[in-house]
């Protein structure tokens, strides 16, 4: 661990509780006060946390930069814990799609933990917000950061579990997360490796199952509300309810025979609501037209 020395740290400010987000507030056991670096404007966005294995797969770790960066392009802040895998690999989607992401520390802001996270340390407190509990100088300490999930979770709207895990400590992360009354989604993985047998497991005692951004709109659409706005501005109903879904599937199979997208890019080309582009989704998922593979969609090859 070491201070942040390298560069100009703007100084730690203390918030106290009553400047805190409503949802944090509420949370069994909230910290009586935050240290916070960057851009504390943030803390009031709608929030999505990531977390998920330190040792993850290429697979993993390109997924869940992948889907960070869909959602912070869509207006999402992407908070997790900046710890090694999924947690860096969260920060870096956002970041390098000029999106907004909060990293909560298990330490002091002005310690990096650990050592090679300091170029985003660095990244993150130019354009995100780092968050912590423990004063400035406070080393990490193992039991910090079990503590420190209360407040990843305590601040979002909804959770998503990335490649853990049995005994991985983000099954802390999604308890909390559940007796904080948030939605949790999992990642499921390859059975054979094991590295996805936590998020097997969150599936079965419940939690939504997640494999596109899709999945997130279908069970919490009111999230999107700030999206849906920008995107139902200045559009006018159509009377044929049937000619319009057969124009959303043409429109969608036009845009993928250019190659593959992420949703953020189908909504960017897409002309109709985000409600009509899930929709058109989902039926050509199930018609066999199109597929989804990661986080891209594209055009089902028919085999002979």
């Amino acid at each position: 661990m070491m201070p942040l020395m390298s560069f100009l740290k703007p100084p730690t400010r203390r918030l106290k509780s009553d400047r805190f987000p409503r949802c944090l507030r509420a949370i069994p056991s909230p910290p009586s006060q935050l240290y916070c670096v960057g851009q504390l404007d943030i803390r009031h966005g709608p929030k999505i946390a990531m977390v998920g294995s330190r040792a993850a797969s290429w697979h993993g770790l390109q997924f869940a930069e992948q889907l960070a960066g869909q959602l912070a392009a869509l207006g999402f802040v992407v908070v997790s814990g900046l710890a090694r895998g999924i947690d860096a690999a969260s920060h870096r989607g956002a970041l390098a799609v000029g999106g907004q992401t909060i990293a909560v520390l298990g330490q002091g802001c002005d310690v990096v933990y650990p050592k090679q996270n300091q170029m985003l340390y660095q990244e993150i407190v130019q354009d995100g917000l780092l968050v912590s509990e423990y004063p400035d100088g406070t080393g990490p300490k193992p039991y910090h950061f079990p503590a420190r999930n209360r407040i990843i979770t305590g601040l979002c709207d909804a959770l998503i579990v990335v490649e853990a895990r049995t005994r991985s400590g983000s099954l802390i992360s999604a308890k909390s997360a559940l007796a904080q009354g948030r939605e949790v989604f999992a990642v499921p993985g390859p059975v054979v490796a094991g590295a996805a047998s936590g998020c097997h497991e969150l599936i079965r005692d419940g939690a939504h199952l997640m494999d596109s951004i899709t999945d997130l709109y279908r069970e919490m659409p009111q999230l999107f509300g700030h999206v849906q706005a920008l995107k139902e501005a200045g559009l006018t109903s159509d009377p044929s309810a049937a000619q319009v879904v057969q124009d959303n599937h043409q429109a969608l199979l036009a845009l993928l025979t250019a190659g593959p997208m992420v949703f953020s890019e189908l909504l960017v080309n897409f002309d109709g609501t985000m409600d009509c582009l899930v929709t058109a989704l989902a039926e050509l998922e199930l018609s066999g037209r199109i597929e989804h593979l990661g986080t891209q969609y594209q055009l089902r090859a028919h085999r002979k």
